[in-house]
């Protein structure tokens, strides 16, 4: 549809950067946005979140991580925070946080030029109960790292194209914490973030688990992660053929997956593994992965590995069975057992 608009009874003016729209329309969310147009609709140098979590009906978390994203897309410099505790008497009103803005867009020196990491350097193939822990940020230690490591920044426009949309200021604390804390590459970390998005996985503790169980393993080097990750996609491909081959609608257990992973590892196909299906189904009229393992087990001790030999073996098996029972004898041994045990013959001229 085509509008006609009429621009009148504008009342104040406020200035918004073309870089918003050129650059950041289709990646922040709404709240975003609500919180920059409060911010650049204001006169003040100084806000505070909680007022404009009031006048936006946004939380002051997301309000914050906003301020984050605004500050590192250098549409305005936090120059400091500064946290007010209110004398109420009510406890469970929160304290107010002031923060500092410069809205200047070339003014890229109120940051401390010299802030790098707020965490010593590791040597990743070093492990420690120390680098374990997770790393605690705050909102100003975010934009330091952000403004002074190109690289980290680079990271965080990277995880937002990915993810189609703005990073929360948790997940950016969780991705930093890969780097600085675990020392995974930035290149690995996309990897990973790629692949979580593929399966739809995208929680930041999805990714962590992830990487803390790669670290357990030694697991940190760039060639490392990307076998791993050509592992998973491989894995995650299997899984999902076999339970559409299975006829499956929900997700599989962890004893499922276990089977599956166990049978690819024994070097069978997804062909197989239908043609064992068909088999359990066809003797036991019922899914069950405990009778298709013994199947695949079977064939994996008699070096069974195509459908073919699969038959050229149920035919033999069929042939034996049929010699076993020509040379059965045509009498029943037990009823012959029991029938001398029991019957007792009458002896003649017993009175």
């Amino acid at each position: 549809m085509k509008y006609k608009i009429e621009r009148k009874n504008w009342g104040r003016f406020f200035t918004v950067p073309c870089k918003v729209v050129s650059e950041h329309i289709k990646l922040c969310s709404g709240d975003f946005l609500k919180v920059l147009l409060y911010i650049l609709s204001s006169d003040k140098n100084e806000i505070v979140s909680e007022d404009i979590s009031v006048a936006t009906g946004i939380s002051t978390g997301i309000v914050d991580d906003a301020i984050v994203y605004w500050s590192q897309a250098e549409v305005f410099s936090v120059l400091n925070v500064t946290v007010m505790k209110i004398k109420d008497t009510n406890p469970s009103k929160p304290d107010k946080s002031t923060i500092s803005l410069d809205s200047d867009l070339n003014n890229k020196n109120n940051f401390d030029s010299q802030a790098t990491s707020v965490l010593p350097s590791i040597n990743p193939t070093e492990k420690s109960l120390e680098r374990k822990s997770h790393a605690k940020y705050s909102s100003k230690d975010i934009a330091n790292i952000v403004n002074s490591q190109k690289e980290i920044k680079e990271m965080f426009s990277q995880l937002e194209v990915i993810l189609k949309r703005s990073l929360k200021f948790s997940e950016q604390c969780g991705y930093l914490n890969l780097v600085e804390n675990y020392g995974f590459p930035v290149a690995s970390i996309l990897m990973l973030v790629q692949y979580c998005e593929d399966i739809g996985k995208t929680s930041i503790r999805y990714v962590e688990s992830i990487a803390e169980s790669w670290f357990e393993q030694d697991i940190t080097s760039y060639r490392q992660v990307e076998a791993e990750i050509i592992k998973m996609i491989k894995s995650h491909t299997v899984e999902n053929k076999v339970a559409k081959i299975f006829g499956m609608t929900t997700n599989l257990t962890k004893k499922q997956k276990e089977y599956i992973n166990s049978w690819t590892e024994l070097g069978f196909g997804t062909d197989m593994i239908q043609l064992a299906y068909e088999k359990c189904v066809d003797q036991i009229n019922i899914l069950s992965f405990p009778y298709i393992n013994k199947i695949i087990k079977t064939w994996s001790e008699n070096k069974i590995y195509t459908p073919s030999e699969a038959n050229i073996h149920d035919v033999k098996t069929k042939k034996l069975k049929s010699i076993m029972k020509q040379k059965e004898p045509s009498y029943d041994l037990d009823e012959f057992n029991e029938f001398t045990l029991n019957h007792v013959p009458e002896i003649k001229g017993k009175n």
